[in-house]
């Protein structure tokens, strides 16, 4: 069982540089499409609580036993990390770009792909939460600080890094159910709220990889179906 990585100090992730609402260290306008675009499991902030008792409870009576807590935690995390992740392959596919779900160790000097991964951390609006930042159990207020970088024959590169917030746009829900490992599907569906915030975080990523690749004349004109958020609030 893979481990969710939960961050122990900021200084743990360096995103590349500095970053902005925006996506920033932005261009290389002549850089060729990328064959296809990696996106990697999250770290989590401890700051961030995630808590999905509904999908824990039914995932205890599917193994037959009540998992315990650290169980639970564990599986918790893993199951919102691969729904987010699933929502970002399907947003950036969308907008007819290949992207997979996968490790950024696993792609070779001979790919040509995009490795994007991140944090998840507290926002600014985590401070209006009675609960504090999380997912689940009525807290909010989870930001994602991200980092996209270029692997290509030349090595691998920072080229860009934002921070994005939840974008409450309705997703494809079979596109999403598609772009999840086979045993995150078989473990079940979380339960609607978390469902929903882990969608929303995961829409806001991948309209800024999107905004990105636009920028980078990847993908034409406009393409409705995973259109970027609004400039004046994101400052793509």
């Amino acid at each position: 069982m893979r481990t969710i990585a939960i961050v122990l100090s900021l200084a743990s992730l360096v995103l590349g540089g500095c970053q902005t609402d925006g996506v920033n260290l932005a261009s290389n306008a002549s850089a060729p499409k990328p064959k296809a675009v990696v996106v990697t499991d999250f770290v989590y902030s401890p700051d961030v609580t995630v808590i999905d008792r509904g999908y824990t409870v039914r995932l205890s009576r599917k193994e037959g036993g009540d998992l315990p807590f650290h169980l639970r935690k564990e599986r918790t995390l893993e199951r919102v990390n691969d729904e987010i992740v699933a929502t970002i392959v399907a947003t950036v596919r969308a907008a007819g770009l290949e992207a997979v779900p996968g490790s950024g160790d696993a792609v070779s000097l001979k790919d040509d792909a995009l490795i994007v991964g991140g944090r998840l951390a507290p926002g600014k609006a985590a401070d209006k939460k009675s609960k504090g930042a999380g997912i689940g159990d009525g807290r909010g207020g989870v930001v994602a600080e991200m980092k996209i970088e270029r692997q290509g024959s030349f090595g691998r590169k920072a080229v860009a890094s934002f921070t994005a917030e939840p974008v409450k746009t309705k997703v494809d829900g079979g596109a999403v159910i598609a772009a999840l490992p086979e045993g995150s599907r078989n473990t079940g569906r979380l339960s609607p709220d978390v469902e929903a915030q882990a969608h929303a975080l995961g829409r806001g990523i991948g309209d800024k990889i999107v905004a990105y690749a636009r920028e980078q004349g990847w993908l034409g004109e406009a393409v409705p179906a995973a259109a970027g958020p609004d400039k004046k609030k994101t400052g793509v």
